[in-house]
């Protein structure tokens, strides 16, 4: 299930790249969202299914070192990813993913399931605190999201806390209307100055106080790790280890080299699929004497935002809207904060819009009088020339109605 933009959850996410890809998506409670595997997966789908079920703080793997895939999937989406310092045992993925809740069906989603729950285990402690430190009028998620990012509780805390003071001070101001609420306003500003130097220092020690917590858990988990490598060393020397056949070694090297050869074709398909995927975003693909443009399905709010969290809409864009019927006024609005040039529509704008976009300088072409020379899913191109003169046109149009008001 997708999850609507303003509303979404954070998540941590477990990813077993190869042939067959599996995907596991948790909350930060540890509570399974999606678990998920197919074969011959594209990282770009990859992609679009982990953004659509939530905001992904974290992105681990089961091995070490971490795999290309996996770093290329957590750099794209902007998330953290852990480095482990050896690869999950079958015996510790075994025991994360046991118990109710942790449903898998293969292998494939079993590792990612593990990824993702080892990564949780890393900062479950952590959340805990932040659970009962965390005030009920701050958003718990958010704090969480903070500290991943490696800010400490307690100025994660204040971080929030600050800018809903800072939000409420501005709605505040916005409704004084009297000189004695102005003079309230000035106290609270002087209070607020005050609160915020305690909170510096505040924050300071809370972040001295947490490092030596944090180094104090790393000792304790560098004693740990001599502990299991030496019970790695001791297995590795055992007599059933030396006594491996060549036979055996030779049969397991080639079964490796069959798995490395699917792994490079695999990897291959989804290098030539992100490289298309980067050329939509980039818009790398040209048409002789064509400009490009940005196409949303529709002149909806819903559509415009969602266009803009994908590929974004910058200055000077010009954007088709394939159904223009769908906004008004407060739609226009929008479009015109976001920058763009010119509008092309398909099916005809409401007046009220076509109005607005009029009084807000930014030409409104039927698509009819722009055709299409080429589309590729969300982008398109139009005849350049075309555009300029239709686009002049408008302008000229609208500069003489301008003159006609006026006279009037």
């Amino acid at each position: 299930m997708a999850y609507p933009h303003a509303r979404r959850i954070y998540t941590i996410v477990g990813i077993d790249p190869g042939t067959t890809v599996g995907i596991a998506i948790l909350d930060l409670d540890g509570n399974p969202v999606d678990v998920f595997s197919a074969k011959n997966y594209s990282l770009s789908d990859a992609v679009a299914r982990i953004i659509a079920r939530g905001r992904p703080l974290i992105v681990a793997s089961d091995v070490a070192p971490t795999p290309a895939m996996v770093k290329k999937i957590g750099s794209l989406i902007a998330s953290h990813v852990p480095e482990l310092e050896e690869s999950l045992s079958t015996e510790e993925k075994l025991a994360l993913t046991k118990g109710d809740g942790f449903a898998y069906r293969n292998a494939h989603e079993r590792d990612a399931l593990a990824a993702s729950l080892h990564a949780f285990k890393q900062y479950k402690a952590k959340f805990a605190q932040i659970q009962k430190k965390t005030p009920a009028n701050v958003d718990e998620a958010e704090v969480k999201a903070l500290v991943v990012k490696g800010v400490s509780i307690s100025a994660a805390i204040n971080r929030l806390l600050t800018a809903r003071e800072e939000k409420r001070r501005r709605r505040d101001k916005r409704s004084a209307g009297t000189k004695a609420r102005e003079e309230r306003l000035g106290e609270s500003k002087a209070v607020l100055r005050l609160r915020l130097l305690l909170k510096g220092k505040d924050e300071r020690i809370a972040l001295l106080e947490e490092r030596t917590t944090a180094l104090k858990d790393l000792l304790t988990e560098r004693e740990r790790d001599i502990r299991r490598l030496k019970r790695k060393l001791d297995a590795e020397r055992s007599e059933q280890r030396r006594e491996l056949k060549k036979s055996e070694l030779i049969h397991a090297r080639d079964v490796e080299i069959e798995q490395l050869r699917a792994e490079v074709a695999a990897r291959t398909r989804e290098t030539e699929e992100l490289q298309r995927f980067i050329e939509r975003l980039s818009g790398k693909r040209e048409v002789k004497g064509g400009k490009r443009i940005k196409v949303i399905p529709s002149f909806t709010h819903d559509a415009i935002q969602e266009f803009d969290r994908k590929y974004g809409i910058a200055r000077g864009d010009i954007v088709l809207f394939e159904d223009g019927s769908g906004g008004g006024p407060s739609t226009a609005e929008l479009v015109a904060t976001k920058g763009v040039s010119a509008v092309i529509y398909g099916k005809a704008l409401s007046h009220f819009a076509a109005d607005t976009f009029a009084s807000l300088k930014i030409p409104a072409l039927s698509l009819d009088a722009v055709p299409l020379l080429a589309k590729d899913e969300d982008f398109a191109f139009v005849d350049r020339q075309v555009l300029d003169e239709q686009v002049a046109d408008w302008k000229q149009k609208a500069k003489k109605r301008s003159k006609v008001l006026l006279v009037r």
